[in-house]
C-alpha cells in the first residue's frame, strides 16, 4: 500500500508548482502596477475569452469541491449534485443577458453599479454596504470553507515534524497562537505556506497574475481529477465492476441501516415522492425548487462578484460573452463527472458498514487501550504511517458524559466523514510521483480560489472605499499599493474566520442563504426601469438576516427535534428548502419595497441605458440607437437553447459512464445541435469595440 508520507519526488513536484506561482508574480508585477486600479483589478481590460472563461472555472474549482461532492454522493446520491447543477441555467443566463453589459459598464467592482444605476444617497449607501459585506463577510465565509477543505486534504500527507525536525516543529507549535490554528499544527503550516505563495503573486501581479496562474492550475487540477477517477475505477476492475459492486454493497434494504441503496445513489434525479429525506437522499420537492427557484434567486444569477470581475476584464463584449459560455460548459459538462465517479468509487472501495465498524473499534480503543491492536495504536500515534485502509475517512470529536456523582468525563469518539473519501483514494491508490502531482493539483485549486477572492475582496477596499471616500485624486502608484495592502488585510481576516469552520457543506448552505436575498433585485436592476436602490437594500438585508439567524440557531441548538432550520419541519426537510424559502421571502420584500418607494429619476435611467444597452422592460428609456441589436425575446430563446444544450451534454456523458451508450450518444448529439443553434443566435449581435470602451462622454452622462 502507498505510504502516506510523501516521497522525495512528491515533494519535488509540489515545490515546482510553488516556484512557478512565485515566478508569475515577479514576471507580471510591473504591468500590474502601471495601470492603477484597472491594471491591478481588471488586468487592463485586455483578456481573451478562453483566458477569462478558464479563470472563472479555475476559481470555482476549489480544493474543497471534490470533498463536498464526495460527501453529498454518500448522503444524497449523484442527485445531490443538483445543489449546484441547478445553476447551469443561471450560467447560460450570464452568457446571454449579462456578459456584454458588464463589459460595457466599465466598472472596477460590481458594487460600483449601484451608483451608476440608481444615483442619490441611497445608492451611495448601498454601494458602501455591498462593498463592505462582500469584501469581508461573504468573502470570508467562502474562504473559510476553502481553507477547511484544504486542511482535510493535507491532513493525511503533510508530516511537517518529519520534514522540519522535532525541535523546529515544537518551537513553532509553542509560539503559534491557538486562536489561529487550522485544527492541527500540520494543517496550519501547510495552509500558511500556500497562503504565503498565493499572497506573493497576487499582491505583486494583481488580477493578471491570478489569471495566468489560473490557466496552468486548472489544467493540472482537471487532469488529475480525471486521473484519480480513472485509477479508482480501474482499481475496482472497470465501470461495470464498480456499478455491480455498488449494488452488492448497498442493496435495496440499505435504508434500514441508514444508507442509500445503490439505485438511489446511481440516479441522476430524485425518486418521485419524498422518499427518504433529511439525512438521506434529496427529496423531489427540493429537486423541483432547485430547477424552478434556486438558480434565479441567487445573487450571482447576473454574474455579480468574481465572475463579473472577469467579464469586465474582457477585451470587448464579444470576448466576454464567449468566455462566459466556455465557463458554463467547462464548469458543468467537463468538471461534474470525474468527481461524481470518484465519489461512487469511494463508496465501493470504503463501504459505509465497514467504515462504521472501524469507527466503533477506534472509539473503543480510545476508551480502553486493551481494545487496541498494534495497527490501531500505530494509527493513533502516527496517522502518517497508518496501514489500515479507511482510517483516513475517520474524524474525532470529544463527547462529555456526566457521571452519577456530577463529574464529567470526556471520551474521544471516532466517526465517519465521507468528505475525506477523496483524499483517502489519493492516499491508497496513487504511487509516488502521482501522489505528489495529485496533491499539487489540489493545492493549485486552493491557490486559484484564494487568489481570486482576496484580489476581488481587495478591489472593494481600494475602489469603493479608499479612492471613492478618502482620496479621489490618488495616483496609480498609490492605488496599486493600497490594493496590495488591502489584499493582505482580506487574506488575514479570511484566515482567522477559517479557523472556526468545521463542516464545508454547512458553509455552502450559509452562503446560499446569504446570496438568496439578492437574486430577484439583481435581475430587476437590469430588466426593469422601476427598480431602485431600496430594491436591493431590502432584499440583501432580508437574505442576510434570515440566513445568519438560521445558521446561528443551528449552531446554538435552537432547532426543535423535527427541524433542520428556523422553519418548521413540514416546510424544510432539506437545505434547498431553507434557501428557497429565504429567497422567496426576500423577493417578496424587495418587490413590495420597490412599489412603495419612488423610482429613479428619468435622466439617470436614460444615461444608464445609453451606457449598457440593457434588455427588458425600460419604458422607452432604451429605444432608438440605445436598443441592442439582439432583442430580449431572441436572447431568451438563446438562453433556452443554451441551457438545454448544456444539460443534454452533461447527462449524455453521465449515461455513457453509467454504461447506457444509446441514451448517452443521443443526448450528446442533441447537445451539439442545440449548441450550434445557440451560437447562431448569439452571433446576430455584432462586436462594436469602440462602443464598449469607457469613454469620457459616458462618464459625464452618469455624474
Amino acid at each position: 500500500m502507498q505510504q502516506s508520507v510523501l516521497s522525495g519526488i512528491d515533494w519535488l513536484v509540489i515545490l515546482l508548482l510553488l516556484g512557478f506561482s512565485l515566478g508569475i508574480g515577479l514576471l507580471v508585477r510591473d504591468r500590474a502596477g502601471a495601470g492603477g486600479l484597472e491594471g491591478f483589478f481588471v488586468a487592463g481590460r485586455r483578456m481573451r475569452w478562453w483566458f477569462l472563461g478558464t479563470s472563472i472555472v479555475a476559481t470555482t474549482f476549489a480544493s474543497d469541491t471534490p470533498l463536498a461532492i464526495t460527501g453529498w454522493i454518500a448522503q444524497y446520491g449523484i442527485a445531490g449534485n443538483w445543489f449546484w447543477w441547478g445553476g447551469a441555467a443561471g450560467s447560460i443566463a450570464i452568457t446571454v443577458f449579462f456578459a456584454r453589459i458588464w463589459r460595457s459598464s466599465g466598472v472596477v467592482t460590481d458594487a460600483e453599479i449601484a451608483e451608476l444605476r440608481y444615483g442619490g444617497k441611497q445608492a451611495a449607501a448601498l454601494r458602501t454596504v455591498k462593498a463592505g459585506v462582500n469584501a469581508t463577510f461573504v468573502n470570508c465565509v467562502i474562504l473559510g470553507w476553502v481553507f477547511a477543505g484544504m486542511g482535510k486534504i493535507s491532513e493525511p500527507f503533510m508530516d511537517w515534524q518529519a520534514l522540519l525536525g522535532t525541535g523546529l516543529y515544537s518551537a513553532f507549535a509553542n509560539l503559534y497562537p491557538e486562536a489561529l490554528l487550522f485544527h492541527s499544527i500540520d494543517n496550519t503550516i501547510t495552509i500558511l505556506l500556500l497562503l504565503f505563495v498565493t499572497l506573493f503573486y497576487t499582491t505583486l501581479g494583481g488580477l493578471r497574475a491570478v489569471m495566468v496562474t489560473d490557466l496552468v492550475q486548472f489544467v493540472l487540477a482537471m487532469g488529475m481529477s480525471i486521473l484519480i477517477a480513472f485509477l479508482a475505477v480501474d482499481h475496482l476492475g472497470g465501470l461495470e465492476a464498480m456499478w455491480s459492486g455498488l449494488a452488492e454493497r448497498y442493496p435495496a434494504d440499505s435504508g434500514d441501516a441508514g444508507f442509500l441503496p445503490a439505485q438511489r445513489i446511481a440516479s441522476f434525479a430524485p425518486a418521485f415522492g419524498e422518499g427518504v429525506v433529511g439525512a438521506l437522499g434529496i427529496p423531489f420537492s427540493a429537486f423541483v425548487l432547485t430547477l424552478g427557484v434556486m438558480w434565479w434567486t441567487s445573487g450571482q444569477v447576473d454574474g455579480s462578484g468574481y465572475i463579473s470581475q472577469r467579464l469586465y476584464s474582457a477585451e470587448d463584449g464579444d470576448q466576454a460573452e464567449k468566455g462566459a459560455l466556455w465557463y458554463a460548459f467547462a464548469n458543468f459538462l467537463l468538471r461534474s463527472w470525474p468527481w461524481a465517479i470518484a465519489g461512487v468509487a469511494a463508496l465501493v472501495i470504503y463501504p459505509r458498514v465497514e467504515i462504521g465498524q472501524l469507527a466503533e473499534e477506534f472509539t473503543a480503543c480510545a476508551a480502553d487501550n486493551s481494545q487496541c491492536n498494534v495497527q490501531m495504536e500505530q494509527c493513533i500515534t502516527d496517522r502518517y504511517r497508518c496501514d489500515i485502509p479507511g482510517y483516513t475517512l475517520l474524524t474525532t470529536y470529544t463527547e462529555r458524559v456526566a457521571q452519577a456523582g456530577g463529574e464529567t468525563v470526556q471520551h474521544t469518539v471516532y466517526q465517519e466523514d465521507r468528505e475525506r473519501g477523496y483524499p483517502a483514494l489519493m492516499r491508497d491508490l496513487l504511487p509516488a510521483g502521482l501522489l505528489g502531482l495529485a496533491l499539487a493539483s489540489l493545492m493549485a485549486a486552493f491557490m486559484s480560489t484564494v487568489s481570486t477572492h482576496i484580489n476581488w475582496g481587495a478591489s472593494y477596499i481600494a475602489n469603493d472605499f479608499y479612492k471613492r471616500l478618502l482620496d479621489p485624486s490618488a495616483s496609480d502608484r498609490r492605488l496599486t499599493w493600497v490594493s496590495r495592502f488591502a489584499t493582505l488585510g482580506i487574506a488575514g481576516l479570511s484566515a482567522w474566520v477559517a479557523t472556526f469552520v468545521e463542516n464545508i457543506g454547512a458553509m455552502w448552505e450559509l452562503w446560499g442563504g446569504m446570496m438568496a436575498g439578492l437574486g430577484l433585485p439583481h435581475l430587476m436592476r437590469w430588466f426593469w426601469w422601476r427598480a431602485n436602490a431600496w430594491t436591493e437594500i431590502s432584499g440583501m438585508l432580508t437574505g442576510l438576516i434570515l440566513a445568519c439567524w438560521n445558521f446561528l440557531a443551528g449552531r446554538g441548538g435552537g432547532f426543535a427535534a423535527d427541524q433542520m432550520s428556523i422553519l418548521p419541519g413540514w416546510m424544510a426537510s432539506h437545505p434547498i428548502h431553507v434557501i428557497c424559502w429565504i429567497s422567496l421571502a426576500a423577493a417578496l420584500v424587495s418587490v413590495i419595497t420597490t412599489l412603495l418607494t419612488p423610482p429613479v429619476e428619468a435622466a439617470r435611467i436614460r444615461a444608464f441605458a445609453a451606457r449598457v444597452k440593457p434588455l427588458g422592460f425600460w419604458r422607452g428609456y432604451n429605444v432608438g440607437q440605445q436598443q441592442p441589436v439582439r432583442g430580449f425575446w431572441l436572447s431568451a430563446l438563446c438562453w433556452l437553447l443554451g441551457t438545454a444544450s448544456l444539460y443534454a451534454g452533461m447527462f449524455g456523458v453521465g449515461y455513457l459512464l453509467r454504461l447506457e451508450p444509446a441514451t448517452g450518444v443521443a443526448l450528446l448529439l442533441a447537445c451539439a445541435l442545440l449548441l450550434w443553434a445557440t451560437l447562431r443566435g448569439l452571433s446576430l449581435i455584432g462586436t462594436d469595440r469602440a462602443g464598449l470602451q469607457r469613454t469620457k462622454g459616458d462618464a459625464a452622462l452618469l455624474q
